[in-house]
């Protein structure tokens, strides 16, 4: 899998089924992507880099509400039921402080996770994927935050994943509506 990949996925997507915004036209410069990495002392991994600088970069994609009917307070259901949608933060200008990077490592370093960088969310979830100092993908989670679980794959490859799995949600959220 590439970022290749992903970005013919977006050219393709059924935006009858996903909403999907993105930084386009506000992506990072290289200046912006490199102050960044300087705050947090370690260089993220090129194939993020590259997605975060593209018009993809401060990534937000949701089934619509009208196949997918948002969950209301005290609702249960199977965990899967309430996965929507998901985020990958960003680091474009005006990003919206639930989807900017900046914002989010602050609220890491705020939570005791300092050390990685959350660049990966579900909407109604508070775990994360994140970046380490050695550019792998650790799986977070508040229930066991010193815990490190490495995801051993690429952004790409996380990314592409979820999105396909975001897709069997929808169809079997379809299916339990009928």
């Amino acid at each position: 899998m590439s970022l290749e990949n992903l970005f013919i996925y977006f050219e393709h997507y059924d935006a009858r089924v996903l909403n999907v915004f993105a930084c386009q036209g506000n992506e990072p410069t290289e200046a912006d992507v490199a102050a960044f990495e300087q705050r947090v002392g370690f260089r993220l991994p090129e194939e993020f880099r590259t997605f975060t600088k593209s018009p993809l970069g401060g990534l937000y994609v949701e089934v619509k509400e009208q196949l997918w009917p948002r969950p209301k307070a005290n609702d249960a259901g199977a965990f899967w039921t309430f996965l929507f949608g998901l985020k990958v933060f960003g680091i474009s200008t005006n990003v919206p402080p639930w989807l900017d990077l900046r914002t989010q490592y602050e609220a890491f370093c705020e939570k005791g996770a300092g050390g990685l960088v959350p660049f990966f969310q579900f909407v109604t979830d508070p775990r994360a994927y994140c970046f380490d100092s050695a550019g792998r993908i650790i799986a977070w989670t508040p229930d066991d935050p010193d815990e490190r679980r490495v995801i051993p794959m690429t952004f790409s490859d996380l990314l592409m994943r979820e999105l396909l799995e975001l897709e069997e949600r929808q169809a079997m959220k379809r299916a339990q509506q009928r």
